[in-house]
């Protein structure tokens, strides 16, 4: 793109819109000089090199405030610059399908105003930034498909206007807090493919999140039967545990073979856990051999 450099000329630009063409090379530093700017939209091109730390200075000599800054799907690298952290009257942060890497600035814990944050796909590690808790406004966040480790930030069930959570194909570790279940409007909790290893059953405030119509923690390391209060999820429609948590479903199926169906809809759990666990059970297969074929168990020779 010719003269790109003298986008910051255009002082009273409010609204920059270059979305789904083939711009390439980097974003020019000078774009921080613009002042009057309320939206960017660079998504869907052919941008390489770092995000400018210059974005961050954006109507740093006027009122105006930068609501949304669009740049998913580029070849952006390099780090998030900590200076984005000023933008704070930015309501949508969408970065996804990048190749970010570094750590989550705790800067962006000052973007109070931001409704949604969309850095997935991308190559992110460190972890979660423990004021996460203070983006208050926040509704949307999607981090899957990064190299997040940690734990999951007991401030993070602050976000009680949070609709979707989704960290799925991370590297999380440890057991989700028990605040979690103060996300009152949460829909869809997605965190499949980490390598959460705590105790499922102790998560007891699961049944708080009244409103979850999606859990998915399907290819963990946790241990633990479903917890009982599975049953208080009356939203809920798809639900993806790994097989060790099934522990009504064998009592159900007491001395029966259950199909090894890998990441499948069992939110019948839910609908009749009740039932499930009321059926007594005195020889309840244990969870390798309940799913698992005859010859896998050796019962019967291959």
């Amino acid at each position: 793109m010719t003269n790109w450099t003298g986008i910051g000329d255009l002082h009273n630009l409010t609204w920059l819109d270059l979305s789904f063409n083939s711009i390439s090379g980097s974003v020019p530093a000078e774009i921080g000089e613009i002042q009057n700017i309320v939206i960017i939209h660079l998504g869907n091109n052919g941008l390489q090199g770092q995000i400018p730390t210059s974005m961050g200075y954006l109507n740093s000599k006027s009122g105006e405030q930068l609501t949304e800054l669009n740049m998913e799907r580029n070849a952006l690298e390099g780090t998030l610059p900590s200076s984005l952290g000023l933008l704070n009257g930015l309501r949508m942060l969408q970065l996804g399908f990048n190749a970010i890497s570094g750590s989550i600035p705790m800067e962006l814990t000052n973007l109070t105003e931001a409704q949604v944050i969309h850095i997935q796909s991308n190559r992110l590690d460190g972890s979660l930034p423990e004021g996460f808790g203070s983006l208050q406004a926040l509704r949307y966040l999607n981090l899957t498909t990064n190299n997040i480790s940690g734990t999951l930030p007991p401030s993070i069930g602050t976000l009680r206007g949070l609709v979707d959570l989704s960290l799925s194909e991370n590297r999380l570790t440890g057991s989700l807090p028990l605040e979690i279940g103060s996300m009152f409007s949460l829909r869809h909790l997605r965190m499949h493919t980490n390598a959460l290893d705590g105790n499922f059953t102790a998560l007891t405030t699961l049944g708080d999140l009244r409103n979850l119509v999606t859990l998915d923690l399907y290819g963990n390391r946790m241990h633990g039967d479903v917890p009982s209060s599975i049953q208080n999820l009356s939203s809920l429609q798809y639900l993806y545990l790994d097989n060790q948590h099934y522990a009504p479903l064998r009592q159900y199926y007491c001395g029966q073979r259950l199909p090894n169906n890998g990441k499948y809809n069992y939110r019948i759990v839910r609908d009749e856990y009740l039932t499930m666990t009321s059926i007594p059970c005195d020889n309840m297969h244990d969870t390798n051999f309940a799913f698992s074929s005859l010859q896998e168990s050796g019962v019967y020779p291959s």
